[in-house]
């Protein structure tokens, strides 16, 4: 998110149309590593063990669970922003662009506050309810598809989508 909100602000400031091949790629990879793959196995591992060890942050957890739907609602209308702007030639790409930027500021506010209530309340009551045994199964779920920047051997996809993204960028 912050690469595509420098590269965003940049192509601003620059005054041209920002890389459509890396406002696509960075779509791709938020919308099948994160959404697709991360939120899930979130819930399905980290939240339910830790539902079943305590039930001390059950509101909080419900509402990590709906930030997730609202997850991919955003980045689908990401996408479009993307689409759009792709499509908008010499003449729209400014609002176009305009358009995505101040959608990602927007969804970058909304991670924010996201990552911070996994952080800040869940990550910390995992640490204090859960056993030896939760955390082995739950880094065995994640291990099988660790995050590209990692160099996991599973996920040569998201490793070259990471890796392409980084190199638009440039």
């Amino acid at each position: 998110v912050h690469a595509w909100m420098h590269a965003l602000s940049a192509a601003r400031l620059e005054n041209h149309a920002p890389n459509p091949a890396l406002m696509q790629a960075i779509v791709r990879y938020v919308e099948r590593f994160p959404v697709k793959l991360h939120h899930p196995k979130e819930e399905e591992h980290l939240f339910k063990r830790l539902r079943e060890r305590t039930t001390s942050c059950n509101a909080e957890l419900d509402e990590l669970e709906r930030q997730h739907t609202r997850d991919a609602q955003l980045v689908a209308s990401l996408a479009q922003h993307v689409v759009a702007l792709a499509s908008a030639g010499e003449v729209g790409w400014s609002v176009a662009a305009q358009a995505l930027e101040q959608e990602v500021a927007n969804y970058a506010t909304f991670l924010w506050d996201h990552l911070g209530r996994e952080e800040g309340v869940i990550l910390p009551a995992a640490q204090r309810h859960l056993l030896d045994e939760d955390w082995l199964a739950i880094d065995a779920a994640f291990t099988e598809n660790r995050d590209p920047r990692f160099h996991s051997v599973v996920d040569r996809e998201y490793r070259q989508l990471f890796s392409r993204i980084v190199n638009l960028s440039q």
